[in-house]
């Protein structure tokens, strides 16, 4: 199995057995029996192989389809959204699409514009802000009571909530700004 994969991703990189063995600093002899399953390898070039092409051990030794890390939490986010939305009703469900969907085109241009220096800044905003939502929603780590809060807390939560609530115009307008720049270029 390790020697598949080995072979397997040295072939998506275009790289020879020497080309590899050279990086690896083993000699190709070694490396063409591992890849043939003629000896097995020790862990040391296990990890190695899967620090060089930045994948998961599992996916060089278990077989696992998800090649790295982020691979596993985008599978993983698939599941967990479709699960949501089977159980979702109809009025709700279609709600969260289109929160998801407004959010995909906002992001999804960052992901895909090739710009060799991104801009980082916007998605720093919309990150800030959507984690300032997190947080409102539950009460600013101040949980969420069944029997209502205190005037003293009441107090304090909305103290946190002017601070967040400047926070978060701040964060606000520099998107703007961020957006009018692009505009008017």
């Amino acid at each position: 199995m390790i020697g598949q994969r080995v072979r397997e991703l040295r072939k998506r990189k275009n790289m020879t057995l020497r080309e590899l063995a050279a990086e690896l600093e083993i000699p190709f002899t070694t490396l063409g029996n591992y890849e043939r399953g003629d000896r097995s390898p020790d862990f040391g070039f296990v990890l190695d192989v899967a620090k060089y092409f930045n994948v998961s051990i599992d996916f060089l030794t278990k077989g696992d389809d998800h090649i790295n890390y982020d691979e596993y939490l985008v599978s993983r986010y698939t599941k967990d959204i479709n699960t949501m939305l089977n159980k979702a009703n109809p009025e709700v469900r279609e709600k969260i699409l289109d929160i998801h969907d407004q959010i995909f085109f906002i992001t999804c241009e960052h992901a895909v514009s090739g710009a060799s220096k991104p801009n980082n800044k916007e998605l720093e905003l919309v990150q800030q802000i959507v984690n300032f939502l997190l947080r409102m929603k539950n009460n600013f780590g101040m949980g969420i009571k069944e029997d209502g809060f205190t005037p003293s807390t009441k107090f304090e939560l909305a103290k946190l909530y002017l601070k967040e609530k400047q926070d978060i115009d701040k964060s606000f307008n520099e998107l703007f700004e961020l957006h009018i720049e692009r505009s008017i270029k």
